[in-house]
């Protein structure tokens, strides 16, 4: 499915052409048939082979109406540069023609029209050369020139011809699962309700979809389609379609807007970095901080361009800059628009989107921002991927490079290319900055370094203690755990990391330490010490009680009771006992048994009972299990 866009200067005769070639007038406006003139967007279309139809925007030539240009122009495939033969090149041919270049126009057909009116062929033949010099070094300059009249029929056959070539040439456009309608009409129709027209891109749409209307957000859904007046149930790449949507009011869309699939592409920005060319015939330089008119698809909006590293640029000089809105704008990386002074009136270049969720860049940054844009303005995949990596850190795996034209299938092959030659971090839902996890990896390992040197009887840090200090997702972070105990640097017990190099060693004073309590057990079996007696007891003793507990010479038990660990084993092994020979024990039981007074016997059972050795049954415990 292709589309062609007219061009040229007023009264040229652009819309008799469309009308030559498809028998469809494309003035649809009153106003527009009562002055003769186009002063919005016409539609026609073409059937140049069977099943094959080519879809046409006819424009306005006038220099007033250059805003409805700009939406006309900016989703077609090809244009059709109409030039009177007996007026020549003039000042709309070559604002239109500029237009084309800053919008990447690659294909085109020069109608030389009006030939009817010429009987000298040396003026024909003097026009065409004026006209190849002039396109020359533009996007169009392997356009073929045809001569046209709408009046007699002349070249109409060899025009329609051409346009075939054209549809074999241009490659068609790519369905990337993206689905992008920009809005060029809105209008209502009676037992239908909205309806919305554009020319659909990257992506297709089907009857019955939701979608939702950018930059407000707005859900709709898809009642029917219909293209070149036919009802169609589902509209491909590069359609020219018209959708009849519900769950909106027609004052809610507006030319401008952007019909996205739900949850496709819908974030949105007021800052953009972009790479700006001006023009070459401008007669003054564009200065940092103006105010200007940025065209973005069919959308006219009011921005400030910010230049990077000067204070103005020249005409014909490109630079990267930055565009600042009141409004939100729905952009993609790779999108071309146009540029527009105010007063006066004239198209002063163009550029092309580079990261449409910028920040605002302070001075000391300009630098490091220009190397970025460098970086991205060849809009190789893979650059854009890394780019994207350094500034957002890591990027879960959907969401990665979403705003644009690239498919969610190309984006991930790139991205595991990448991973295979080491340049970036990929888990299951995250790709991760290279130098980013690396700097969260050295950070990992400097916590447990010195944790392990302020408590080095402590084993580690639980999990959580440790992601508290990492700016990582918990899926990253996992990942990040797993790659370092792979790589022997960590070890991890149960919930506990530690370094694989730290052991746990007592100094000679520690184990004087350890000695000392150890004995204050041996003396106490019905009375153990608590953590909290032996705190005031023995200076110190807090860390040396958790090595012991870890180290399994000590039991510790709810309330800061503490048993040693051959003392405990024995105490579960008596009450084991008398359970299976009683079935059931009491407190006063364990008194009788052991010398414990309530402060140790509550602990106990509760601590049996987690450990499923016994189980509560009103007063007294049972065995947890049967004996077998």
């Amino acid at each position: 499915m292709l589309t062609i866009g007219t061009a040229g200067h007023i009264d040229h005769g652009k819309s008799s052409l469309v009308k030559a070639l498809t028998s469809i007038d494309p003035d649809r406006l009153p106003e527009e048939k009562r002055r003769g003139m186009t002063i919005d967007l016409g539609f026609a279309w073409l059937q140049v082979a069977p099943g094959e139809m080519v879809s046409i925007v006819d424009v306005p030539g006038h220099e007033h109406f250059v805003r409805n240009v700009v939406p006309g122009l900016s989703g077609i495939d090809a244009a059709l540069l109409v030039i009177a033969a007996d007026d020549g090149w003039m000042p709309q041919t070559e604002e239109h023609v500029q237009i084309l270049d800053l919008l990447g126009i690659k294909h085109g057909i020069v109608a030389l029209t009006k030939v009817d009116l010429i009987d000298d062929p040396d003026w024909l033949a003097l026009v065409e050369k004026d006209i190849s010099e002039r396109i020359a070094n533009t996007s169009l300059h392997d356009a073929p020139i045809i001569r046209v009249s709408s009046k007699d029929g002349t070249g109409i056959k060899e025009l329609k011809e051409a346009i075939n070539q054209l549809v074999l040439k241009v490659t068609p456009r790519k369905d990337i699962g993206k689905p992008r309608l920009p809005v060029d009409r809105v209008f209502t129709m009676k037992g239908s309700g909205v309806v919305v027209t554009g020319t659909l891109i990257n992506g297709s749409l089907s009857s019955g979809d939701d979608v939702i209307i950018s930059p407000g957000n707005l859900p709709a859904h898809i009642r029917a389609i219909e293209s070149h007046k036919q009802q169609i149930g589902k509209a491909q790449p590069g359609s020219r379609v018209a959708l009849n949507v519900t769950g909106i009011k027609k004052d809610n869309i507006k030319r401008g807007d952007i019909v996205l699939a739900a949850g496709k592409q819908i974030k949105t920005s007021r800052i953009i970095d972009v790479e700006i060319r001006l023009i070459p015939q401008l007669e003054r330089p564009l200065k940092s901080n103006t105010e200007l008119l940025v065209y973005f698809e069919t959308r006219e909006l009011l921005g400030r361009i910010i230049l990077f590293g000067t204070k103005a640029i020249q005409p014909a000089e490109s630079a990267f800059a930055q565009l600042r809105f009141d409004q939100k704008v729905n952009t993609y990386i790779g999108e071309h628009f146009i540029i527009r002074r105010q007063s006066p009136t004239e198209t002063i270049g163009g550029g092309v989107v580079l990261d449409p969720f910028a920040a605002r860049h302070k001075l000391r940054d300009t630098d490091r921002a220009v190397h970025f844009l460098k970086r991205r303005k060849n809009l190789d995949l893979g650059e854009l991927i890394l780019t994207g990596l350094e500034k957002n850190r890591h990027i879960e795996r959907d969401g990665l490079l979403a705003a644009i034209c690239y498919s969610s299938a190309e984006i991930a092959e790139r991205t595991e290319q990448l991973e295979g030659q080491g340049r970036l971090i990929a888990t299951s839902y995250y790709v991760i900055d290279l130098g980013y996890w690396q700097e969260q990896t050295d950070k990992f390992l400097d916590i447990l370094g010195k944790e392990h040197s302020l408590n080095p009887l402590r084993k580690g840090l639980s999990q959580a203690e440790l992601q508290s200090h990492l700016a990582l997702p918990k899926e990253a972070f996992n990942y990040l755990v797993t790659a370092l105990t792979s790589a022997g640097k960590i070890l991890r017990e149960g919930d506990t990391i530690a370094l694989s190099t730290h052991k746990l060693e007592l100094s000679r004073g520690q184990g004087v330490l350890v000695t000392k309590i150890m004995e204050l057990f041996d003396r106490s079996h019905s009375s153990p010490p608590t953590k909290k007696e032996l705190a005031a007891q023995i200076q110190g003793s807090e860390a040396i009680v958790r090595f012991m507990c870890q180290q399994k010479m000590l039991v510790e038990l709810a309330e800061g009771i503490l048993f040693e660990q051959k003392h405990y084993q024995s105490v579960k092994d008596g009450i084991v006992k008398f359970l299976e020979k009683n079935g059931s024990i009491a407190i006063q039981d364990l008194h009788s048994l052991f010398g414990f007074s309530r402060k140790y016997t509550i602990p106990l059972l509760s601590h049996l009972d987690r450990e499923r050795i016994t189980r509560r049954e009103g007063n007294v415990r049972v065995l947890a299990k049967k004996p077998g």
